[in-house]
């Protein structure tokens, strides 16, 4: 009997221990294994999010740094660079945005490992592939320089451009009146082609060999809008003008003057003549009919029927008539403040000129320059 009682107790002390627990609502059951499908559904829209986003930095990685910025910029490539440090280089020059993306690219479209040293001319313009290709390459891209003087009229400018094989005569003129070109100082311009007339800035600048009309045109008309400031806009409006009006008397002031410091002077007397109702009578003007700059003008050419003739026609003339720097046009702005309503030019025959308030100075002045002509020539003759 003590045996048994033994095993049975051993038997109830082997028997598991039950734990009382409250049993779990259906309900909560089925709400928390509803929740299930709605993670994985925020999951996979943050994975595709994400994505997106990714794809479109890459997208945007790939398109150049600014698409209508062809200005030349030189890059050297060091001897044994890595692709990050060019990634560096072409970054700090403003060439790509994200450097991250250019390795990434590298290695993903296997150009990693084949850029060249060596000494670049690049742009903005140009795509990242299209760097690539150049540093895969390992040549140096071709450019041209050309050099646009002061006081060149748009004909002059497209005779000089095809002469020095830069874009054809033809390609030019297209451009000049039917190309697209976004800049503030233009929306005064009316159509045809005269409308960028006075807006090629005179300067040097470098293209690449296979730069096309557009682009040539485009460099100058950028160069003009860095160098025609802000201030300038509002300036002119003060004075009653709009920038096209201003740049008409900067190139009449350009082709009148050779002295720096009389072009001021000068922009006072045609503003005086204007203000006075008198006709502006610029020799200048007369010259542009021309075509073909003359020495001396004739009466006759002084009535030459056209709306540039400013000997037949009171106010400006219709838009620029030439090309001029912007010392010319500051002083279109900032006129010296004085009476003098004429000028010619003075006996010391060196280009510059005698000012005068009265017709009276003025002629004496006009009888002295053209004696001092007389005798020049006399002497030439003896």
């Amino acid at each position: 009997m003590g045996e048994k009682k033994r095993s049975r107790e051993g038997e109830k002390a082997l028997e598991p221990t039950i734990v009382n627990r409250t049993e779990e609502d259906p309900q909560k059951r089925r709400k928390k294994r509803s929740r299930a499908p709605v993670v994985i559904v925020l999951a996979i829209a943050l994975v595709a999010v994400c994505g997106f986003g990714v794809k479109t930095l890459y997208d945007d990685s790939l398109r150049p740094a600014a698409p209508g910025d062809t200005t030349p910029v030189a890059v050297s490539i060091p001897e044994g660079a890595s692709t990050s440090q060019i990634a560096e280089i072409l970054h700090e020059q403003g060439l790509i945005s994200n450097t991250w993306f250019f390795r990434y690219h590298s290695k993903s479209t296997g150009y990693d490992g084949k850029y060249k040293e060596g000494d670049y001319t690049l742009s903005k313009s140009m795509s990242p592939d299209q760097i690539a290709a150049v540093l895969i390459a390992g040549t140096k891209a071709a450019t041209k320089k050309f050099t646009i003087p002061e006081g060149y009229n748009n004909t002059q400018i497209a005779k000089k451009l095809a002469d020095e094989g830069i874009c054809s005569e033809a390609d030019f003129w297209n451009e000049a009146e039917n190309g697209s070109f976004d800049y503030p100082f233009l929306k005064d311009c009316p159509a045809g082609k005269e409308r960028l007339e006075g807006f090629l800035y005179p300067e040097t600048y470098e293209v690449y060999t296979d730069a096309s009309a557009h682009d040539v045109i485009d460099k100058m008309l950028a160069e003009f809008g860095a160098q025609f400031k802000p201030e300038y806009y509002d300036h002119a409006q003060e004075m009653g003008y709009s920038v096209r009006d201003i740049v008409t008397m900067g190139s009449i002031i350009e082709r009148e003057s050779v002295s720096p410091a009389e072009r001021p002077v000068m922009a006072a007397v045609f503003y005086n003549r204007l203000k006075a109702g008198m006709d502006l009578q610029s020799c200048a003007t007369i010259q542009y009919i021309l075509g073909t700059p003359k020495e001396f003008l004739t009466d006759a050419d002084t009535q030459i029927e056209s709306p540039y003739n400013t000997y037949l026609h009171e106010g400006l003339p219709p838009g620029p008539i030439c090309n001029p720097r912007m010392a010319s046009i500051e002083a279109a702005l900032y006129p010296d403040q004085n009476d003098d309503l004429y000028f010619v030019l003075s006996p010391n025959l060196d280009g510059t000129h005698n000012f005068s308030a009265d017709y009276a100075t003025f002629l004496k002045n006009k009888d002295a320059y053209y004696a001092a002509v007389d005798a020049q020539e006399a002497q030439k003759a003896s």
